[in-house]
């Protein structure tokens, strides 16, 4: 819906892990289709089934969204001014057109580094390197919420400007 592709697409994906907070995915199209991925998608078939009370949990999250935008407002305005923020920090923050903010890095010992350090000022992002990204593409992802109120985007921001100082990544 966000990119505008709504019922233009045979099949559409998604997720419940960043979406909704809990675990799993979805895929949606054609019986056909959605058939023959569950009989030949490798990730399809060495996964379980998710359970009756995360399923319940998505149940209920999208409950909470159709009351209201409230919730979804405040996620893009926590994103856009966390990724301006960073910016004017002198980070780099990637193309990402979702509230999930890439921090590039490059090479995935810094990155690691980096997340490390993070976690020790109170921050939990991870790093991700190759193979999930392309080699001297690692970065930090930041996955920003609707939770998050100023002053924790406030002391992620510090966390970031301290270890991002320390380690050389911006000035």
């Amino acid at each position: 819906d966000h990119f505008g592709l709504h019922g233009k697409v045979d099949i559409e994906v998604g997720t419940m892990s960043k979406a909704f907070g809990v675990v799993g995915g979805m895929v949606a199209g054609d019986k056909v289709i959605v058939e023959w991925l569950r009989q030949r998608g490798r990730p399809f078939l060495f996964s379980s089934a998710v359970t009756a009370p995360d399923a319940a949990a998505c149940l209920a999250a999208v409950d909470l969204l159709e009351e209201s935008t409230e919730l979804v407002d405040k996620l893009w305005a926590n994103a856009k001014y966390f990724k301006v923020e960073m910016k004017k920090l002198g980070f780099d923050t990637g193309v990402s057109e979702t509230p999930i903010t890439p921090v590039m890095l490059g090479e995935a010992p810094l990155a690691q580094q980096f997340s490390r350090e993070l976690f020790e000022e109170g921050v939990f992002a991870m790093s991700i390197g190759f193979p999930t990204v392309a080699k001297g593409k690692a970065r930090i992802r930041v996955m920003i919420s609707a939770a998050h109120d100023n002053d924790d985007l406030g002391k992620g921001l510090e966390a970031f400007s301290k270890v991002g100082r320390k380690l050389g990544v911006i000035q």
